[in-house]
């Protein structure tokens, strides 16, 4: 009788591992100027690039990547004062949906714990907020989805988006650092702004792409199914040909790879195989995307021309546009 798999632990274990890269080490030197900034600004130098602007796909691991550096930052991490109140130097938001730039101001004062009484217009509102960063000591912001803040992309709306990023760095007497992270229209509120542009620096997560990334495609289903997971890679996904259909299932984005291979791997685990085969993949790629075995990366015959995103395009009703228009 073969030994029995213990698949939630197998859970756990799998998704409390962070897979490092090359790309932690480029945003752990970007956090880390602005600490140094900061401290620099605290001795009454410094810079006035103050923010980081992270932009890459959905799924390519940003935000656990910022997670884990902001973490690195020892004068950011919450602690006590001498009498006894918490202190958050680092404040960490998601836009709320939908948004404005009210809703983001009133979003960073929640999770300062700070109540706001009484109807104020939006420049009142963000004058208080400054107010409030500078007395609660808070030194650093990091903002996720920043997209999600711009409703509209008038060249007004995104004047508006980039009047406040300029502001919530230019406090008298208090400097703070922010992090900005989105997908790429996030990059919208760099263009056409050359102040906020030379306050910034910008980092991207580019797509992983076969063949030029088959290694770290080979590590993360070793470092998944062997190590985490303590299963066997069937002969089907030990192949070149597999490691590039996984990549182009995932779109080339670092956390969908992860996300894959784990799923593949509760799969198996699920019906008490040791080894993890192509037709896991399948099955786990086909609920994700409602996809039929025609539009399916890991069965179709023409899997590199199907692009996922694309997967319910043949059950989604053709537009329909009024007569005149």
């Amino acid at each position: 009788m073969g030994k029995r798999i213990d698949v939630d632990a197998m859970r756990k274990n799998s998704r409390e591992r962070y897979i490092e890269t090359g790309r932690d080490k480029v945003l752990i030197k970007y956090v880390n100027k602005l600490r140094d900034n900061a401290n620099a600004l605290a001795q009454g130098s410094g810079s006035q690039r103050r923010s980081l602007f992270v932009i890459g796909n959905t799924g390519s691991g940003k935000t656990r990547s910022i997670e884990r550096a902001l973490l690195l930052v020892p004068e950011w991490q919450p602690f006590e004062n001498e009498w006894g109140d918490e202190i958050t130097p680092l404040i960490c938001v998601k836009p709320p949906k939908p948004c404005n730039m009210k809703a983001l101001a009133l979003e960073i004062l929640t999770a300062m714990r700070v109540p706001v009484i009484g109807r104020r217009t939006d420049p009142e509102l963000y004058a208080f907020l400054k107010d409030q960063l500078k007395e609660r000591g808070v030194k650093a912001i990091w903002i996720d989805e920043m997209q999600d803040v711009l409703r509209s992309n008038t060249s007004k709306a995104i004047q508006a988006v980039q009047d406040i990023l300029k502001a919530l760095v230019q406090i008298d007497g208090w400097p703070i650092h922010t992090v900005y992270s989105g997908v790429p229209s996030l990059a919208t509120f760099l263009q056409g702004d050359r102040q906020l542009a030379r306050r910034s620096y910008v980092m991207r997560y580019e797509p992983m792409e076969y063949p030029d990334d088959e290694e770290w495609i080979k590590k993360i289903i070793a470092v998944v199914v062997n190590e985490d997971c303590g299963l066997e890679q069937a002969d089907d996904i030990d192949t070149g040909v597999f490691r590039e259909k996984l990549c182009i299932a995932a779109s080339g984005a670092f956390g969908q790879v992860v996300e894959l291979v784990q799923e593949a791997c509760f799969r198996a685990a699920d019906f008490g195989r040791s080894e993890v085969k192509l037709a896991d993949f399948s099955k786990v790629y086909a609920e994700i995307h409602g996809c039929t075995s025609r539009e399916n990366v890991f069965l179709a015959a023409n899997w590199r021309e199907i692009v996922p995103s694309n997967a319910l395009d043949d059950i989604v009703p053709p537009s329909t546009k009024r007569r005149g228009a």
